[in-house]
Formats: C-alpha cells, sequence, structure tokens
C-alpha cells in the first residue's frame, strides 16, 4: 500500500453490517494506529426510502466533522432507480499538512480494500459545505451527466493532486499546529514549518563534520518515521553532486559549496516516489534544515528539484556567486530542466 496503512478487521466487520442494513446513512471512518478503522454509523434521520432522505440526513454529518480533522465519509445515497454508495473524503483546507497528506494518500486503499465495484461514486471535499449542502450535490450531479474532471482523473491522479496541495502548504504553511499523527508542528526557520522526528546520531555527526567540499545526504526512514543518514561524502566537485544523489527516493542534501563558507540546502524528490515517501520528506524538511543549522551551519542558500538531473554545477554556483544583475535574492529556487 502506498502510505502504508491497511483496513482493520472491525472496519470490515461495520462495513458489512453497514451494506446490509439499509437504515444506515453514514459509516465514518478515521485512522487509528496504522489501520483504517471505523467510527459510530450514522443512521437516516428519517424514512430511507423516502424521496428526500439523503438531504434530510445530511445536516446530521456536521456534528461529526472538525476544520481541522479529516475523515472519511462512506454514505447510502437512495436515487429514484437505485440506491448508491458513495466514498467521500473530506481534507478540510486548514487541516495540518502531514494528515492532510496521509489521508489523501490512503483514500484508494480504503475503497480497494473494501471493494472498489460497491462504490458507485468518489468525493473529495475540503469544505463543511461541500458535504452537508444539498447544492454541493445537485452540482456534481450535473458534472456527471456531463462527465465532469472529478469522474475524469484516475485514483491515483486524485490522490496524487492532494498531495501536492499539501507539499505546497508545507513550504508555506502556518506553525505551532498540533498534526494529530505522530508528532507536532514546530516553528522552522522563517515562516514555514516542519514535524518534528526523532534524528539519528549519524545523521548530527555527519553534519557536525562537514567540511569544505562535503556532501552529506539525510533521508526518512518510513519504518521508524526517524531522519537518518543516508551518505556522506568529502571533497565532491560541484559538477559531480548530482551523481551521489538519489534518483529514486527523497533526500535532504547539505553542500559545502568549496572554497566558501555556504552550505546550500538541496531537496529532492522524484515523482517516481512513493506518496508515503513524499508526505514524510515534505513535512519534515524544515526539520531537516533546523537540524544542520544545530550542528553549526547557516542554511541561506536552498535549492528544490524533482530530481538530481537538475543539480548541475552552473545552478550551484549561481546560488554562492549569483549574477551582479539577478536581482533580489531568492528563497527556495526551483532549478530549471536541462534543456528548457
Amino acid at each position: 500500500m502506498q502510505s502504508g496503512i491497511t483496513v482493520s478487521s472491525e472496519l470490515h466487520d461495520a462495513f458489512n453490517r453497514f451494506t446490509s442494513d439499509s437504515s444506515i446513512f453514514c459509516l465514518p471512518v478515521t485512522i487509528t494506529a496504522e489501520s483504517l478503522t471505523p467510527l459510530t454509523p450514522i443512521a437516516f434521520s428519517g424514512s430511507s426510502s423516502s424521496p428526500d432522505a439523503f438531504y434530510t440526513s445530511l445536516s446530521q454529518i456536521s456534528s461529526i466533522l472538525q476544520p481541522k480533522t479529516p475523515i472519511y465519509l462512506l454514505l447510502r445515497r437512495p436515487l429514484p432507480s437505485k440506491t448508491t454508495l458513495v466514498a467521500l473524503t473530506y481534507i478540510p483546507s486548514n487541516a495540518p499538512v502531514r494528515p492532510k497528506m496521509l489521508f489523501a494518500s490512503t483514500r484508494s486503499t480504503l475503497v480497494r480494500e473494501l471493494g472498489t465495484e460497491k462504490f458507485d461514486d468518489t468525493v473529495f471535499a475540503t469544505e463543511e459545505e461541500e458535504i452537508v449542502g444539498r447544492e454541493a450535490w445537485s452540482e456534481r450531479d450535473g458534472d456527471k451527466a456531463g462527465v465532469g474532471r472529478e469522474a475524469l482523473m484516475g485514483e491515483k491522479e486524485r490522490e496524487l493532486e492532494a498531495v501536492r496541495r499539501a507539499e505546497a502548504e508545507a513550504r508555506s504553511g502556518t506553525p505551532h499546529r498540533d498534526i494529530g499523527i505522530g508528532g507536532t508542528f514546530r516553528p522552522g526557520t522563517g515562516s514555514g514549518m516542519r514535524v518534528s522526528m526523532p534524528v539519528d546520531e549519524a545523521a548530527k555527526s555527519a553534519l557536525k563534520e562537514l567540511a569544505d567540499g562535503g556532501l552529506v545526504q539525510l533521508t526518512v526512514d518510513g519504518s521508524t518515521e526517524t531522519i537518518t543518514l543516508a551518505d556522506k561524502k568529502t571533497e565532491v566537485q560541484s559538477d559531480s553532486v548530482a551523481s551521489h544523489i538519489s534518483s529514486s527516493s527523497p533526500r535532504y542534501s547539505f553542500y559545502h559549496y568549496p572554497g566558501s563558507d555556504v552550505v546550500i540546502f538541496i531537496y529532492t524528490c522524484p515523482t517516481g516516489s512513493s506518496i508515503r515517501e513524499r508526505m514524510l520528506h515534505a513535512s519534515s524538511r524544515r526539520n531537516a534544515i533546523t537540524i544542520a543549522e544545530e550542528e553549526g551551519h547557516k542554511i541561506t542558500k536552498k535549492i528544490e528539484a524533482s530530481g538530481p538531473d537538475e543539480i548541475t554545477g552552473d545552478r550551484l554556483k549561481e546560488e554562492v556567486q549569483p549574477a551582479q544583475d539577478s536581482g533580489p535574492a531568492r528563497g527556495f529556487a526551483r532549478p530549471r530542466r536541462p534543456g528548457r
């Protein structure tokens, strides 16, 4: 599974009851201890055979929605021709980044393990009104009639889009927020946020010893959610940095540019890496920078790239010795791909 989360036996049992009992309107689902688990089901507010049973029951969902907490909602929707099941993913816009990514990357697991064929529709919502508002459902029905964008997108594309939004927020989100799953966001360097994770002592030692021409790479161990040392090199020339960086897994790389006092932070996140890897590395990036600063390095130069092929010697030199007419100093720079 991409996110490492699986459906619990309790959820399988609860889902079987849900599908067999037509009086149940909604089965809420959350993530607890690396498993998808059921919450208390919600019955229809009136007769499930009523033409408006679905709409009159929607208001009940408000009682379980929280403004910063993602949740899955399995809904029974009676229609004139048949009764359908809808798998709805609610990820509030102002939810912490890491739960956003975790729920976004697990939504296909939920549907797949319960049985894709049992669901007539999947919905992604970020605001409460998109769930409880009758107009929102009517609009979706209209989109289906005209084949809307959500219908055209594959499940993989949907979850990747959700993760990309969360990754973007990791660059400029609000600090001091409890993430609810496995850690706490703390103030980092600048205005962004970071997830506080355990750090391997070897990683700290390598950063402390980072000297002129040195390259230290850190990564996140997905099994322990610990920042660890991936590799360290000495006397690395700027035009060969890319050859030492993984092209398949995300890396936090710290390069002490030769002949200067500049340490460049390079964050690479290959598009082929798993969603869980992307989730963990994106939400812990500021933490990695803080670790380096605690070991005595002032990190003012930062590069973000989708792969090591974008980290050229000229690009690194430009960070240390920018052209005179290059304008104001950049923040997190995304280099151009070769040939563009």
